[in-house]
C-alpha cells in the first residue's frame, strides 16, 4: 500500500512496478492449462495435476522461506493461512484442472475471468476502494468478453461440457478470494510466509484422493510439464501476483491480469491446437480493451493504492 508521503514520481515509480509484477504473475499463471494437459493427455487425473502444482510450489515457499526466515508468524495468522488452503489451493487447483480438461485451456482461463465481478464486491465491501465509472466499464468489457468466448463454443474439437463451464466459473471465485485474502494480509505479512503454509496444506487435503500415475510416465513429456507447473505457476506467478498487490488497488490488479487468458490461449494453440472461432477473438478483444482502460490513468486516479 502506498504511502500519501510518497513523492508523485515515486508514486509512478511504485505503480509501474505494480503493473511488471502483474505481468509476471499472468505470464506464469497462464501456463497453468498449456502445462497441465501434458498430465491431462498422458492419463494423469485432475486432482493429480493438481496436487503436483501445490506440492511443487509449496516446497520452493518452504525453502525460500528457510533460507530468507521468514518462516516465523503467529499462532493466530497460522491456523488462518492453513484454513485458507483448503478452498483457495485445494479446491480451486483441482477444479481449474477439471475445466482444463472438460473445457479446454483457453476456455477455462478467460472463465475464471468472471472473478473481477467478486473482486469488485470483496473491495467495496472489504476496503471501501471506489468505482469509478471507467472502472465499471472495464469490468464489464472483461465479463462480456468472457461470455462471448464461452459461447463461441470454446477450442476443443468436441465442445465445452457443462461440467467444464462450471469449472471454469467455480475458478473464477475461488480465485477472487486470493485478492481479498493476500489484500488484507499482504501489508504485513510476506508473501513468502502466506504461501508456504497455503500451498502445503492445500497438497495435503488432496494427497488421499488420489491415484498416483505419474511414476509411469515418461520424463520429459510428463514429469517436467508436471513440475515446471508448480515452480512457475505457483512460486514465481504468486509472488509477482503478491507484489503486485502492494502496490496497486485490488481491482487495478484483478482486470490488468486479464491477459492472463492470451497466454492461455497462445500456448494451447501451438502446443494443443486449441482454436477459438471468430465470436471468440471478439470477446479476447474486448478483454484486451478492459485491460488498457484499467492502467489509463485518467481511470485509475481515484483509486485507493
Amino acid at each position: 500500500m502506498l504511502q500519501s508521503s510518497l513523492l508523485p514520481e515515486n508514486q509512478m515509480k511504485n505503480r509501474m512496478i505494480g503493473y511488471l509484477m502483474v505481468l509476471v504473475a499472468l505470464s506464469c499463471w497462464g501456463l497453468i492449462g498449456p502445462l497441465g494437459r501434458f498430465g491431462l493427455n498422458a492419463g494423469l487425473e485432475p486432482m493429480e495435476v493438481a496436487f503436483w502444482r501445490a506440492a511443487v510450489g509449496g516446497l520452493f515457499f518452504g525453502i525460500h522461506a528457510a533460507v530468507s526466515g521468514k518462516w516465523r508468524i503467529d499462532i493466530k495468522r497460522r491456523i488462518i493461512f492453513c484454513l485458507f488452503g483448503i478452498p483457495g489451493v485445494a479446491v480451486l487447483f483441482f477444479v481449474y484442472q477439471v475445466g482444463v480438461k472438460e473445457a479446454g485451456a483457453s476456455m477455462t482461463a478467460i472463465l475464471q475471468y468472471t472473478a473481477p465481478i467478486w473482486v469488485a464486491l470483496w473491495a467495496c465491501l472489504f476496503f471501501k476502494e471506489v468505482i469509478t465509472r471507467i472502472k465499471a466499464l472495464s469490468i464489464a468489457l472483461s465479463i462480456g468478453g468472457a461470455a462471448m468466448v464461452c459461447l463461441s463454443g470454446g477450442g476443443l474439437p468436441q465442445g465445452a461440457s457443462m461440467l467444464g463451464l462450471l469449472a471454469g466459473l467455480a475458478s473464477g471465485f475461488l480465485y477472487s478470494l486470493h485478492f481479498l485474502f493476500a489484500k488484507k494480509y499482504l501489508h504485513d505479512v510476506s508473501p513468502v510466509t502466506l504461501y508456504m503454509h497455503i500451498l502445503p496444506v492445500g497438497a495435503l487435503c488432496m494427497l488421499p484422493f488420489i491415484d498416483f500415475q505419474i511414476q509411469t510416465k515418461p520424463l520429459i513429456g510428463v514429469w517436467l510439464p508436471t513440475l515446471a507447473l508448480g515452480f512457475f505457476t505457483a512460486w514465481v506467478g504468486f509472488l509477482g501476483y503478491a507484489e503486485a498487490l502492494k502496490r496497486l488497488a485490488v481491482t487495478q490488479v484483478a482486470v490488468t491480469a486479464t491477459l492472463e487468458p492470451f497466454v492461455a490461449a497462445f500456448f494451447a494453440f501451438i502446443w494443443w491446437d486449441e482454436n477459438f472461432p471468430a465470436l471468440g477473438w471478439v470477446g479476447a478483444a474486448l478483454v484486451v480493451a478492459a485491460v488498457i482502460m484499467s492502467i489509463n490513468p485518467a481511470g485509475a486516479h481515484t483509486d485507493k493504492s
